[in-house]
């Protein structure tokens, strides 16, 4: 039994669910993709949004020099999210990212990004977005970096709802802005030169963080989301304990999607398979704090070897493999309830695995069935 100063450890998220979030996460990257590059009576539809941002600065339209600029800089955006990395933030992350000391403290020191970064190109999606006093939620944080060492040049941006863009600009600006269809759009842009750091717009006027600020979000991603050394063997449970994030590989999003044209079978069974794109889900457990002390729980099975949570005689048990009905929203469930909406279960499966502290021997005459709709489990 584990001790009642520590909370209940936290439940893995089912398959469907890690493969739903991966599919929404390269969905929004083919989306800021198309945002960029995808040309809308000949200008990336990414371009009338930078000719605000020009606007909300100078007070006037786009010169000669600045929509060269901004038509590469679109070029640029669309190229990098194109071969991007891609993440899936826990929930948890962001709650812990406005806690970081890079958010909280006045001055951070910029070391070698190209060393700390997580990739030259990447994009990390927060199903539950960050929360700011007083601006926008993101759901979204991105880099791209182009030449390397004095000449290294980092853009980063912040990615928020769609539909919140407008409620804060002029009415005039908000009524000639376009943006895209897609749920997400960027809102905040900044560029990092050496150690000169420049904004794209008035970002109050956009919900967004400041430059220095989007650049103390993104270290402080880069520093919760630490590497991890790969084992030689992927597949072994030592490489399994010590990884924090799972890779889903999904089908790659692209405009005209992969559905078949051909009218009869033989063009039917010749159709080239949807090229497949790995998606990196950052896991929960490494993210959870402990009810006791507020800390990340540990990974690497101390507080199963030190007895902190299990009793010295708790041996391993097994789970056989069963379907179990699960909430697809469990970190929202309450707010989703209190707000009059419903959360109906969905069934997944549960695979057969075992449960109890690491490195203690398996008790055979203890087995869980997981039953579904009525009871978590039984012992017989």
């Amino acid at each position: 039994m584990p001790h009642t100063t520590a909370g209940p450890a936290p439940i893995a998220v089912p398959a469907p669910i890690l493969e739903a979030r991966a599919h929404q996460a390269e969905r929004l990257r083919t989306q800021l993709a198309d945002f960029w590059g995808k040309p809308l009576r000949g200008i990336p539809c990414g371009m009338d949004l930078l000719r605000t941002m020009f606007i909300t600065v100078t007070a006037q339209d786009l010169t000669h020099d600045a929509a060269l600029h901004y038509l590469a800089l679109c070029d640029n955006n669309a190229a990098a999210y194109r071969t991007s990395d891609v993440w899936v933030a826990p929930h948890s992350m962001g709650q812990r990212i406005t806690e970081h000391p890079f958010l909280t403290t006045d001055s951070i020191t910029v070391g070698n990004l190209e060393d700390i970064a997580r990739a030259r190109d990447g994009l990390v999606y927060f199903p539950t977005p960050i929360h700011l006093d007083g601006l926008h939620p993101l759901s979204g944080l991105a880099w791209h970096m182009e030449g390397t060492g004095d000449d290294l040049t980092v853009d980063f941006e912040t990615i928020t709802d769609t539909r919140l863009i407008p409620t804060s600009l002029p009415p005039l600006l908000a009524a000639t802005t376009k943006l895209p269809l897609s749920p997400y759009c960027p809102n905040g842009l900044a560029t990092l030169h050496g150690d000169v750091l420049n904004g794209y717009s008035n970002p109050d006027l956009f919900g967004a963080p400041g430059p220095a600020t989007i650049l103390a979000l993104l270290l402080a991603f880069w520093d919760l989301c630490r590497p991890t050394d790969a084992p030689d063997d992927p597949d072994s449970p030592e490489a399994v304990d010590a990884a924090d994030e799972d890779i889903v590989n999904v089908p790659q999003h692209t405009n005209t999607g992969t559905k078949n044209t051909g009218r009869n079978r033989k063009n039917k069974n010749n159709r080239r398979p949807a090229r497949k794109r790995p998606i990196r889900i950052i896991r929960e457990s490494a993210h959870t704090p402990t009810a006791a002390t507020g800390q990340p729980r540990p990974t690497d099975g101390t507080a199963d070897a030190s007895g902190s949570n299990w009793k010295d005689d708790t041996l391993r048990w097994e789970v056989s493999q069963k379907y179990q009905n699960r909430c697809p929203n469990p970190h929202q469930h309450r707010a989703i309830i209190e707000a009059g909406g419903e959360c109906k279960p969905v069934r997944v499966p549960v695979k057969a695995h075992v449960n109890g502290p690491r490195g203690r021997d398996v008790d055979p005459r203890r087995t869980v069935r997981i039953v579904p709709d009525r009871h978590t489990g039984t012992r017989p």
